[in-house]
């Protein structure tokens, strides 16, 4: 805005200065006159406390507290779905109900401006009224109505960057204003540790935890019983052992077979070499007197004395020189037999060469068939081990399936039984109260109202009333015939203004 026309503004309001000052006053008194006789209007506050777990210890089976997946304390944050869930719940016209319940309606407006605006509140309603008549719409009793004038008066907001909603009551009773939020804040609770549990759901969980028990021994009875069937404890181990027992089998059945073809071989040359070498050797001959020779000689000599003393006393035909005649006969023949006297006498000894490749042929043949034996035993063993192996790939797959079989009712049976054990800590935390929303700051009774400020209404309309003034002015200024100003001047006759002469010259 120019000087000229700051100066037209300024003229025209110290010129129109009564009607502004009647318009500004009249405003102005009318506004403290209102702000004195509108009742003042008291907001309750308290404040509600969102948790994501509302008993962050509680552990179910199964978790361990050392455990970096299943810690002990499990947190989240809370969604902003959370916090707008629980504003709509406390705000909603059923909570509301469920506090006013048991509570007698509240005086309606006291004091000398009681019938004005009771007076207005009717008039206001009336429009309402019509309508509902007109269209025949289902009449509220007092409660429903009381209650949703209630709700208007209700609202709730989530303090910025928490986890913390605000709930404010407005109502002319400061008393009155605690006393409804601490009811409200009551009902919400109650109705929060009602839908945030089903009492049937503990027995429901522990059934089914029952029955899944039931499964598992079932599929545990049955894998262990093809564990005692089939010998497996720890396939890894086990196939790993079997390998390893093969390799070696293998290897020794290698070595046995090189080592009996070796001794085989060897028993063969042995044998060759045996037939090639004699048993005995000669060792030493000697010249030897004839015994026989020299033990009938002195028979013989003594036969021909006895002979010689029998012929002294019996005759030469007789019965006993006849005897000795035969017997010197006899000994007589041995003699011209034997017509020598030393006999040749020859020794013999094994011969040390012959005696080792005989001990060495057996020891080889004892060996080829040690050998043999061992051959025959190390490849059932191999035989053995291999339909081990076999039998294990078939038994694995069995196996593998009653585990599953076993882990999978053990998840199912693990999962009922956390289930059945929320339920019940649940429904412990919901009779002691223990929610996952909590009062932070409860129902206080306001000190001062938030509705009417006198200062600031004052102030208001103190500057409503001069603008309204200076509108009044302005108007009266155009509706005026008169010329008052030089800016007028120009405005009218399009002439610049040379000067302006005061009326008191």
């Amino acid at each position: 805005m120019n000087t000229r026309d700051f100066n037209y503004w300024t003229e025209m309001i110290f010129r129109r200065r009564i009607t502004v000052l009647e318009v500004c006053g009249v405003v102005f008194g009318l506004v403290v006159v209102g702000t004195l006789l509108w009742p003042p209007i008291y907001q309750g506050t308290a404040k509600i406390f969102v948790r994501d777990n509302r008993a962050e210890l509680l552990v179910s089976p199964g978790m361990s507290a050392t455990s970096p997946q299943s810690p002990a304390v499990v947190t989240n944050p809370v969604s902003e779905e959370d916090l707008n869930s629980e504003m709509e719940l406390l705000t909603s016209n059923y909570i509301i109900k469920r506090a006013i319940a048991d509570m007698p309606p509240p005086a309606r407006h006291q004091g000398i401006t009681a019938p004005l605006l009771n007076g207005v509140n009717y008039v206001l309603g009336l429009p309402g009224a019509g309508y509902r008549a007109m269209h025949d719409t289902p009449q509220l009793d007092a409660r429903d109505a009381w209650a949703n004038e209630l709700e208007q008066h209700l609202s709730a907001s989530v303090i910025k960057k928490s986890d913390i909603i605000e709930v404010n009551f407005r109502a002319h009773d400061p008393a009155w204003s605690k006393q409804f939020l601490e009811v409200l804040l009551g009902a919400y609770l109650d109705y929060h540790a009602h839908i945030s549990h089903d009492p049937a759901a503990e027995q429901f969980f522990s059934q089914q935890a029952n029955l899944l028990q039931t499964r598992l021994d079932e599929a545990e009875g049955r894998l262990r019983d093809f564990q005692v069937k089939s010998g497996i404890t720890s396939v890894d181990d086990q196939r790993s052992g079997l390998v390893d027992r093969l390799d070696t089998l293998q290897l020794q059945l290698d070595k046995n077979q090189a080592d009996l073809a070796f001794n085989e071989q060897q028993a063969i040359s042995f044998k060759e070499l045996l037939d090639q070498t004699p048993q005995r050797l000669s060792k030493e001959t000697r010249q030897v007197q004839n015994m026989a020779l020299a033990q009938l000689k002195p028979q013989v000599m003594q036969l021909r004395a006895e002979r010689a003393e029998l012929l002294t006393r019996y005759q030469p035909d007789s019965e006993r020189i006849r005897q000795i005649d035969a017997k010197l006969a006899a000994a007589q023949k041995i003699l011209d037999t034997e017509d020598h006297l030393e006999v040749s006498e020859t020794s013999t000894d094994i011969n040390p060469i012959w005696e080792t490749i005989d001990s060495n042929l057996s020891q080889a043949k004892a060996q080829v068939s040690a050998l043999k034996a061992s051959q025959a035993s190390i490849s059932d063993q191999v035989a053995t081990t291999r339909q081990q192996l076999t039998d294990m790939a078939g038994n694995v797959v069995v196996l593998d399936r009653l585990e599953r079989s076993v882990q999978t009712a053990k998840d199912a049976y693990l999962s009922y039984t956390r289930k059945s054990e929320e339920a019940r800590a649940a429904e412990a935390l919901n009779r002691s109260r223990i929610l996952n929303v909590s009062v932070a700051q409860p129902a206080t009774a306001p000190l001062r109202p938030v509705f009417p400020k006198v200062p600031l209404n004052t102030f208001a309309g103190l500057i409503l009333g001069l603008i309204l003034g200076v509108a009044a002015a302005y108007r009266e200024e155009e509706n005026d015939p008169k010329i008052y100003s030089s800016a007028t001047i120009s405005e009218v006759t399009g002439l610049e203004t040379v000067a302006v002469l005061s009326d008191e010259f």
